[in-house]
C-alpha cells in the first residue's frame, strides 16, 4: 500500500512540474505549438487583453487575415498575440481579445 502511495505521489509531482514548466517555456512566446499547450495547460489562466489593429500580417486566399501584435493586459504587462479576423479590421482602432496563454479565443 505505501508503494502504491509513493507511485500515485511520484505521479502527480511529475505531471505538475511538466505543467509548470510548460507555463514557463510558452510565457512570451505566439506560435502555434504554445497556444496548444496553453489551451490545454490547467495552470495557464484566462485573461483579458487589448491590441491597437495594425495591418495584417498576411492575408490568405480566401480574405482571412493573420495578426501578430503586442497585446497589454489591465495590468500592463504585454506578450506577444497571434490571432485570426473575419475580415481585415481598420487600423487604429482598440480590439478587445479573451485568450488563455497564446490561445486566443
Amino acid at each position: 500500500m505505501k508503494r502504491f502511495i509513493s507511485i500515485i505521489l511520484g505521479i502527480a509531482v511529475v505531471i505538475a512540474l511538466v505543467g509548470v514548466g510548460a507555463k514557463f517555456a510558452t510565457q512570451n512566446s505566439s506560435s502555434q505549438l504554445a497556444a496548444t499547450v496553453d489551451q490545454l495547460n490547467p495552470l495557464v489562466g484566462k485573461d483579458v487583453a487589448y491590441v491597437k489593429t495594425t495591418k495584417p500580417v498576411s492575408v490568405n486566399g480566401y480574405g482571412t487575415p493573420t495578426y501578430r501584435q503586442m497585446a497589454v493586459d489591465r495590468y500592463g504587462r504585454s506578450r506577444t498575440l497571434e490571432f485570426v479576423g473575419v475580415k481585415v479590421l481598420k487600423r487604429g482602432r482598440y480590439l478587445k481579445i479573451d485568450h488563455k496563454g497564446a490561445y486566443v479565443q
